[in-house]
């Protein structure tokens, strides 16, 4: 039987490990399924039949008995925000996102909760709020914000990370007046007197607001136990590899420290935020692209060139509804909304990091904006373009992104991750609240994205929706809002073994480490995944509850279940 003959990396000592007893679903074209598979010292060194793999038992090899359950590559997170869920939503946290706390009432009542238990001057941030999904809330006033916490900073942040509100006290603590500047990409709303009202829109205006409220978070005993709960809590859903795509330069000390403790649960690839400044100064280098058995390492810069549309402030060809919805956004919203950045100064940035040898990630949804990025990029590229191609540019989310563009991308050589969750939660609010039904059925077109060429990835994006490789995967395949059991978009689903390569082996190769993660074959790195059950005999909209994640193993090390 020659297909079923082991693969083997090299010859030497028996396995510290061999997992046996279900399916072992590889991503590696030349052996899709496999019976079981070796591991030593945190590699892989057999994938093959059941008898010939246990043929390399010896006296001190565990046998990991699958009984049923199947075996992956372990998930790779290729857009999350590890450190956000560390500092947002880490316990003692107040997370309002509207997974937690489904209405605006209960939103309300854990935020006056956390104000009452708070002491005397401390810092208090809620984050998670999204009126499109708490239907009963509305974005917080100063004032109201104010007489909730009139002597002590207190600021709510969106679930989208996008915008966020003000107390005076914390404007007063971040010296944010009149005459504070907007950062380049973000701004300060202002009142019709030229008064920060305490609402902030994007990167470095939310940032602004949350260093205030970030407070004992970044003492670093305290943002030490936040990182190790948030990695965990990365295992729990069957990742090894997560690209945290917003760093903030000051905290990678941190990270690599966090790498470094023993049991660290998984491995983190940052994107740090991609500032003028940083642009500007080629001589402040950070290490490039880390081999897998490093678990900190630096993969690019990260661009947001617009916002969100559950802002009303992406770029859109056609026009948002006219709704209860939009109209609460207020006014100069929705009305194809200016982007972060001019062309110009986009092209500027990512022609500056390009030829600082980073790859760039770009957050862009509407495709008047992909258009600006395909052309950013596309002058980036000019000087060497295969240079540029092989620092793998990337593009993120991608809402209204057409089929067209899609092309042109992969023309270009930069690539796409999708954030599919959109769908799952917001399928319906896309549908009736923002574009209309004909929007929302081409929204995270990944079957076009697919078709295109490209080696798409999915992802959660951290604290924005609950971060679930599984709960991706499902909505790539059916389309679906669970809430309502709409189906949005059939045309744009992908296959089974399309989705999983989404999650395993397409991100590995976005973040230049598909030689090391991904697929199971010998050589590479034992990050693993146990499901409950084959994903191939589980109904598409119930793989996250009946094929969940019970075992991760990063390096052939068990980091969460057994």
């Amino acid at each position: 039987m020659p297909d079923f003959e082991p693969d083997r990396a090299v010859d030497g000592p028996a396995p510290g490990m061999i997992f046996v007893g279900g399916p072992v679903l590889t991503m590696d074209p030349d052996r899709p399924r496999a019976e079981a598979l070796a591991v030593r010292d945190g590699r892989i060194t057999a994938v093959g039949a059941r008898d010939e793999v246990m043929g390399l038992c010896g006296p001190a090899t565990e046998v990991v008995d699958l009984a049923g359950r199947a075996l992956l590559p372990g998930f790779v997170e290729a857009h999350g925000h590890p450190v956000m869920v560390a500092l947002a939503v880490a316990p003692p946290a107040v997370d309002v996102r509207p997974f937690t706390v489904p209405t605006g009432a209960g939103v309300l009542d854990r935020i006056r909760a956390a104000v009452t238990a708070a002491e005397p001057g401390e810092p208090v941030c809620a984050y998670g709020v999204d009126p499109l999904l708490q239907r009963d809330l509305t974005p917080p006033t100063r004032a109201e914000l104010d007489a909730l916490r009139p002597d002590a900073p207190l600021v709510v942040v969106a679930n989208s990370g996008h915008a966020a509100w003000a107390n005076s006290a914390a404007l007063r603590a971040a010296g944010i007046t009149r005459d504070t500047p907007d950062p380049a990409g973000a701004r300060f709303l202002r009142d019709a007197d030229g008064e920060p009202t305490g609402e902030a829109h994007e990167g470095g205006a939310v940032e602004a607001l949350l260093w205030v409220v970030a407070g004992d978070r970044l003492k670093p005993d305290r943002l030490a136990a936040a990182l190790d709960w948030a990695y965990t809590e990365h295992a729990r859903v069957g990742i090894t590899t997560v690209a945290d795509l917003a760093t903030e330069p000051s905290l990678v000390p941190a990270l690599r420290a966090a790498a470094e403790r023993p049991g660290a649960a998984v491995r983190v690839r940052s994107y740090l935020i991609g500032t003028p400044e940083l642009a500007a100064d080629p001589d402040r280098r950070f290490p490039g692209h880390a081999p897998a058995e490093e678990l900190f390492g630096i993969s690019g810069m990260k661009l947001w060139a617009e916002g969100t549309a559950w802002e009303g402030t992406v770029a859109t060809s056609f026009p948002y509804l006219d709704s209860a919805a939009t109209r609460a956004m207020g006014p100069g919203r929705c009305n194809h909304a200016p982007m972060n950045y001019t062309p110009d100064q986009l092209a500027e940035l990512a022609g500056a990091f390009t030829a600082q040898g980073y790859s760039m990630a770009c957050h862009v949804h509407g495709d008047v904006t992909f258009e600006a990025v395909l052309d950013a990029y596309t002058r980036a590229a000019a000087a060497d373009p295969e240079a540029f191609r092989a620092l793998r540019p990337r593009m993120e989310h991608c809402g209204a992104v057409t089929a067209a563009q899609y092309r042109r991308a992969a023309e270009l050589g930069a690539t796409v991750s999708l954030f599919m969750d959109h769908i799952r939660w917001w399928g319906d609010v896309l549908a009736d609240d923002l574009f209309g039904q004909e929007v929302a059925d081409r929204w995270m077109a990944v079957r076009s994205a697919w078709d295109a060429g490209h080696r798409v990835s999915l992802h959660n994006d951290g604290v924005c929706s609950p971060t679930d490789p599984l709960a991706s995967v499902a909505t790539a395949l059916t389309r679906r809002t669970p809430a309502s059991g709409r189906v949005h978009g059939t045309a744009e689903r992908l296959t089974l073994d399309e989705a999983l390569l989404a999650v395993t082996a397409h991100p590995a190769w976005q973040l230049h480490l598909d030689d090391e993660i991904g697929t199971l074959r010998p050589g590479l790195r034992a990050d693993l995944v146990v499901l409950a059950r084959d994903p191939y005999g589980v109904p598409p909209e119930l793989l996250p509850e009946q094929a969940a994640v019970t075992a991760t193993y990063l390096g052939g090390r068990l980091t969460w279940g057994g």
